[in-house]
């Protein structure tokens, strides 16, 4: 081991060693020459009680000077350097304590002057940097959002087959049991053979100019079909010989499904007709040929029984057909509230008031240009008939669907009113497309009814309708993505992997107790994805988790968790599997790690996997760059970073997980900095401090594949 690897304070613990050594041997060697001179040999015990007197005198004396000296000096210095690496890679401002060094002459006030230069300058810098990138954030968000509502799903992979980009629609299309993540491989979601098959025939130069071609494949997980266009984001070039490539993916399992039903049924119609039409033309045949047998009874019987035979089968038919006729119309998912603001806006063109309310929130299966224009067309209708204080309610139907009603005071309407106008054509973008034919494309009808205060009200029932889920934000499906990761190298063996080139899941828990040996279980349990030194907001999980035992009254005092919250949570089996396939490829990350996972790995066999994936603390860590001696609570790392943790966050599993995220990133640069590197390099530091904590990764086989 080089000496410059070693830390400051033991470097100076063996200088005073070697200092006392050297004094010790020094007065030795002195009483010995002294005793050899004056060669009287029953001065000899009074040598030794005067050497040992000496020792004992000199290692007291280096002893309380090299304490002085590591409490005055060393240990200041130590937390000088720390707080000048959180300053200048953790962005932490005020980390230099004048009384902390104040031995140490203008060293403390040096450095304060340069923190704070160091701070004014960065201050300056991003506040130019945040003027001039003004207009970029804006055309940012811009794409984000458009990105965010495409109806397709968009995936950006790196070279080799990474994620670096995903919409919205592309997290739900490639979601079933696991959801998508950033340098997740695509592979982990999409079956490989169509994929590989597809970027080698275009990296070979097929797919024209645009370097494009269609593909189908299938998910690995779900049984679900996608149609999809695979682009390379430039052709192959001695610099990129592996490009980035764009998939462009649309569920298509539906439409094949609806496809084969019709090809069926087409197959059952002309499989029944065929002996039927055969019978019929034999038997007219023999008619035509035979002048007894045309006058005969029983011919003409059996004619009418085959006729009968063949009505009632292409009735039959004609019923399944109209049944499913529904379903082969392309249609899409319209939100309730959206809907109503729809059929508001299009009315408020002819001067047509419409009061409306989505009594639920839900989502709707439905074409909405063509129920738009059939309401509008409808409402125009009663307003010229005399109709008053219109209004249109969306709510759920008793059968599981939705109600669409469009009320209004006035005379009632007849039924053959209503089919006259159903009968008139619309302006829905197809030709001679007409109310009722809006209808039956819907496998629905339309009536009237008596409302209450002397109200009519039209009814209009939408077959396929679901109760939308209320997520936090704004609503919209989120775009995630990071464009490094399309630079990206092939990765190395885990110890000499870069720290940076690494992704990372933090998590935290809260648990019924704190002995797992004894019995204790977990009750809630949150994680956050870091990639490239950033936490990826949209890739989370925060759940709560059903210990199937009692949580106690001074544990629920501490997490606020009550059993009541967790009665109809998953079970750690569940909630288990959830945190190892988010944590799929990646470094686990946590603070005190051992004590979180001992509650995962004694479950190992109940969950089903086992979680051997590399660990990472942000205690050890902590321990190597500002050293053994220092408080190592999560609330004292953070102070010393300037990470802020709200009081309503402290001891709840997101907020220790969102606090220990960000104190990890900053550990990291100030760690990479001290010349720890690769993940090897963090493990063999982290090691060197087992007295402090028990290294995660010592009783488990490493596994980041």
């Amino acid at each position: 081991m080089k000496i410059e690897n070693w830390s400051l304070r033991l470097r100076v613990f063996l200088f005073f060693a070697f200092l006392a050594a050297a004094a010790i041997a020094a007065v030795i060697a002195g009483l010995a020459l002294g005793f050899s001179r004056l060669d009287v040999p029953e001065a000899a015990d009074g040598f030794i009680f005067a050497g040992a007197i000496s020792g004992f005198v000199i290692l007291g004396v280096v002893a309380w000077i090299w304490l002085m000296f590591d409490e005055n000096v060393a240990k200041p210095i130590q937390r000088l350097a720390g707080g000048l690496l959180a300053s200048t890679h953790a962005n932490v401002e005020d980390t230099i304590d004048d009384k902390t060094a104040r031995y140490l002459g203008d060293l403390a006030p040096a450095a304060r002057a340069i923190t704070e230069n160091l701070a004014a300058t960065r201050n300056k810098l991003a506040e130019t940097v945040a003027q001039e990138t003004t207009r970029l954030i804006e055309e940012k968000e811009k794409l984000t959002a458009l990105s965010a509502e495409m109806p397709y799903g968009m995936v950006l992979v790196s070279g080799l087959h990474k994620i670096a980009f995903y919409n919205g629609a592309a997290a739900e299309l490639l979601s079933s049991d696991q959801a998508p993540g950033l340098d997740h491989s695509i592979f982990d979601f999409l079956r490989p053979r169509p994929i590989q098959s597809a970027y080698a025939r275009l990296c070979a130069g097929e797919g024209g100019d645009g370097h494009v071609l269609p593909l189908t494949v299938a998910t690995r997980h779900g049984g679900h079909v996608l149609s999809a266009r695979m682009r390379l984001m430039h052709a192959p070039d001695e610099g990129d010989v592996a490009p980035p490539y764009v998939l462009t993916l649309d569920d298509v399992t539906s439409d094949l499904t609806i496809h084969a039903e019709r090809e069926k049924l087409l197959s059952r119609l002309f499989a029944t007709l065929r002996p039927s039409i055969a019978s019929l033309q034999t038997t007219l045949a023999a008619r035509d040929t035979d002048d007894d047998l045309r006058a005969d009874p029983r011919l003409d019987a059996a004619l009418v029984s085959e006729m009968a035979k063949l009505t009632k089968v292409i009735a039959a038919l004609d019923t399944e057909y109209e049944t499913g006729k529904a379903e082969w119309w392309p249609m899409a998912q319209v939100r309730s509230s959206e809907l109503c603001d729809a059929l508001t806006a299009q009315l408020q063109q002819d001067d047509i008031k419409l009061v409306a309310e989505a009594a639920d929130a839900m989502v709707l299966t439905l074409d909405a240009v063509q129920i738009i224009s059939l309401l509008s067309h409808l409402a125009r209708h009663i307003s010229r008939t005399g109709g008053r204080a219109l209004s249109f309610l969306v709510s759920r139907d008793d059968a599981g669907g939705a109600m669409l009603a469009l009320g209004w005071s006035g005379e009632p309407l007849s039924v053959d009113e209503l089919e006259n106008w159903l009968s008139e054509t619309l302006d829905v973008g197809l030709v001679d497309m007409k109310g009722r034919d809006i209808l039956e494309a819907h496998g629905t009808e339309v009536w009237p009814e008596f409302g209450p205060a002397s109200r009519t009200v039209l009814k209009l029932p939408i077959r396929q309708a679901r109760r939308l889920r209320r997520t936090p934000g704004d609503g919209r499906r989120a775009v995630t993505y990071d464009f490094d990761l399309l630079s990206r190298t092939p990765a190395k063996e885990l110890m000499d992997t870069p720290l940076s080139d690494l992704s990372y899941v933090v998590f935290d828990t809260e648990t019924t107790g704190l002995l797992p040996s004894q019995g204790d279980e977990v009750c809630q349990i949150a994680a956050l994805r870091v990639v490239n030194g950033k936490v990826i907001e949209n890739e989370a999980i925060d759940q709560l988790v059903n210990p199937e035992r009692n949580i106690p009254a001074s544990s629920t005092e501490v997490h606020h968790i009550t059993n009541a919250m967790v009665k109809d949570a998953p079970t750690i089996d569940l909630a288990g599997q959830q945190l190892h396939s988010f944590a799929r490829g990646a470094v686990l990350v946590a603070h005190n790690a051992p004590f979180d996972l001992e509650f995962f790995r004694k479950h190992e066999v109940r969950i089903g996997v086992k979680f051997t994936n590399p660990v990472l603390d942000t205690v050890l860590l902590s321990a190597i760059v500002f050293g053994q001696s220092e408080e190592h609570t999560l609330d004292a790392i953070a102070d010393r970073l300037g990470v802020k943790i709200p009081p309503e966050a402290r001891h709840t599993a997101m907020g220790d997980t969102m606090a220990t995220a960000e104190v990890f990133i900053k550990l990291l640069r100030m760690a990479e900095k001290k010349g720890i590197i690769t993940f090897g390099d963090a493990l063999t530091e982290m090691r060197k401090h087992k007295r402090l904590l028990q290294d995660a990764n010592a009783s488990h086989a490493v596994d980041l594949a």
